[in-house]
């Protein structure tokens, strides 16, 4: 259960509570909630230290920036996991999961905090410019590498903090869409690999079942869209396999170093780079273009830019979606 709470509550986001937990159950307007309560009968609170605390945490563990306005959702969204691990508080919390070893409080940390809000074809925009002008494109560069005798012609793209998945399988119905529509072509859609990553392992989780509940396919799928490319199981739908051969689904951090996935001819990077500071977004956008092919392009969120970072991309508008490429020849041109 999950309710936005009024000034002084302390809810938790699961039920029922853990059998050692402190609640108070009661009703307002007619909804039950309840308050996780410390040792003393009151609400758990967050100090302002410990508020440091986590967003110096969660900034090493996934470079997350939390500011300083964040304190009431670190609390809502931490108390009840500080809570089912037997603590009363934060204060013994932030000691037990400041210890390298606990790899498994850190992952639901980040959990917690990091935010999944996506959906299917999201803006619209730069998924029409993907079809219309860019996998054209993609296209070409696999014919020509197929005559120059590549065993396995491909043209990579890269889906980075793809959250529970709508996004690559968005880019999947895409490719797919293309080559039906463009049979002389002779291409598939394993020619067009999609790597889809998330620091989070739950939103993987979600993302392989590849399961979504009606409301979510309602949200930038068309009918028929929807009764092609998934199939109803109950309340849910289910990715079909033409969908999922095309995606490669893996945890990684963006933090990280980024070499081990190889390099791409796209990379879609979107609503993620805003919960960076500058420091790490220009960490990230110097190895996203290192990872790049020549020519090869970057596409971030509609509230994003590469303003006043220090890379070699150049900006290009594809309609109304800009896009960052890589400065050298490569790609034909879009």
């Amino acid at each position: 259960m999950k309710r936005q709470a009024s000034s002084g509550e302390c809810l938790a986001a699961q039920w029922p509570p853990a059998p050692h937990m402190k609640f108070s159950l009661s009703t307002k307007l007619g909804l039950p909630y309840f308050h996780i309560l410390a040792s003393g009968g009151d609400c758990m609170e967050i100090s302002p230290q410990q508020f440091r605390e986590v967003q110096t945490l969660v900034r090493d563990l996934c470079g997350l920036v939390l500011g300083d306005d964040k304190t009431y959702l670190v609390r809502t969204r931490l108390e009840h996991i500080v809570a089912a691990h037997g603590f009363s508080s934060f204060t013994p919390y932030l000691s037990r999961i400041q210890q390298k070893t606990a790899l498994t409080m850190r992952d639901e940390l980040v959990e917690a905090l990091t935010t999944g809000e996506t959906s299917f074809f999201r803006d619209g925009h730069p998924f029409e410019e993907f079809r219309r002008r860019i996998l054209p494109v993609l296209a070409q560069t696999i014919r020509e590498r197929r005559a120059s005798g590549y065993p396995l012609p491909q043209a990579r793209i890269w889906s980075a903090g793809c959250s529970t998945g709508q996004e690559p399988y968005s880019l999947a119905i895409a490719v797919h869409e293309f080559v039906l529509g463009n049979p002389a072509l002779e291409l598939r859609g394993e020619n067009f690999p999609i790597l889809a990553t998330d620091v989070s392992r739950k939103s993987l989780t979600v993302a392989r079942k590849g399961s979504f509940p009606n409301h979510m396919l309602d949200r930038g799928l068309s009918a028929e869209q929807r009764n092609r490319y998934f199939s109803q199981d109950e309340n849910s739908w289910v990715a079909s396999e033409d969908l999922r051969r095309l995606i490669e689904f893996r945890q990684l951090n963006l933090i990280d170093r980024l070499n081990v996935v190889g390099q791409f001819e796209v990379i879609f990077c979107r609503n993620v780079l805003i919960y960076f500071d500058a420091c790490i977004r220009q960490q990230i956008c110097q190895q996203f273009y290192d990872l790049l092919t020549p020519g090869g392009l970057l596409i971030v969120g509609a509230a994003e830019s590469l303003y006043r970072l220090d890379t070699r991309f150049v900006p290009e508008q594809l309609g109304t979606t800009t896009v960052y490429r890589k400065s050298s020849t490569g790609l034909s041109t879009l």
